[in-house]
C-alpha cells in the first residue's frame, strides 16, 4: 500500500450528494506525515448542517420504517462495500492520520467487522417481557428510533468511529448526521456506494 498526497476536494455529503460550503469557503487539510496539502474541505456552516438535519429528518420515517433485519441486511452490504474498498480506505486513513500503513489497515479491519456484527444484531433485536404489579398483565418494552442522530467523530480513529457510531444508528431505524474531525475528513466518504444508503447524511 502507498500513501499519496493527492489534492482534492472534500465537500458535504447531503442527500447522498457531495456539495461544496453554502459560503464556498475551503480550508486546507494538511499531510501529518510530510506536511503537504492532501484536500480543500468545505467550511461549513449552521447553514450546511441546516441543510444536512433537514436531508436526515425527511429520509428517516421511510428508513424506519424497513423492518430492522432488512437494515441489518443493508449494513451487511456496507460493509461488504467496505471491505471490498479496504486497501483504498486504509490508504487514506493513513495519508490523514499519519498512522503506518499496518495500523491503517488494522483500523479499517475493525470497522469490518464491527459492520458485519452491527448487520447481525437486525436478528437480534430484542425487546424485553417483565411481570407485572397487577395480577394477570405482563410489561413489555419495545425499541423504537429516536429520529436524527448528531454524531462527531474524532481524528485518531476516522473510519472506526464511523462505524461505532453510524452503524448502531442506522439500524436502529435512526438517520445519522456526521460530523467529521477536521483533521481527518475523508474516510467518511472513501467508499464508494456507502455514503448514498437512504438514512446516511454528512455534514462536517
Amino acid at each position: 500500500m502507498t500513501v499519496t498526497a493527492e489534492v482534492r476536494t472534500v465537500g458535504n455529503v447531503i442527500g447522498g450528494e457531495q456539495r461544496p460550503a453554502s459560503g464556498g469557503g475551503t480550508f486546507e487539510k494538511l499531510a501529518p506525515a510530510t506536511g503537504e496539502v492532501l484536500s480543500l474541505v468545505a467550511r461549513s456552516s449552521a447553514k450546511d448542517v441546516a441543510a444536512a438535519v433537514a436531508a436526515a429528518e425527511a429520509a428517516q420515517p421511510a428508513w424506519a420504517a424497513r423492518p430492522v433485519e432488512e437494515r441489518g441486511r443493508i449494513m451487511r452490504r456496507v460493509a461488504q462495500l467496505l471491505e471490498r474498498d479496504r486497501e483504498q480506505v486504509a490508504s487514506v486513513v493513513s495519508a490523514e492520520t499519519g498512522k503506518s500503513p499496518k495500523d491503517a489497515k488494522g483500523e479499517t479491519d475493525g470497522a469490518i467487522e464491527l459492520g458485519y456484527f452491527i448487520a447481525g444484531e437486525g436478528r437480534r433485536f430484542y425487546g424485553k417481557t417483565m411481570p407485572s404489579a397487577t395480577a394477570n398483565r405482563s410489561a413489555m418494552t419495545i425499541r423504537q428510533p429516536i429520529g436524527v442522530a448528531g454524531l462527531i467523530i474524532a481524528a485518531n480513529t476516522p473510519i472506526a468511529n464511523v462505524a461505532w457510531k453510524v452503524f448502531p444508528a442506522l439500524l436502529c431505524g435512526n438517520a445519522a448526521v456526521l460530523k467529521a474531525s477536521e483533521d481527518a475528513p475523508r474516510p467518511r466518504m472513501c467508499s464508494r456506494g456507502w455514503r448514498r444508503r437512504p438514512a446516511f447524511r454528512t455534514a462536517c
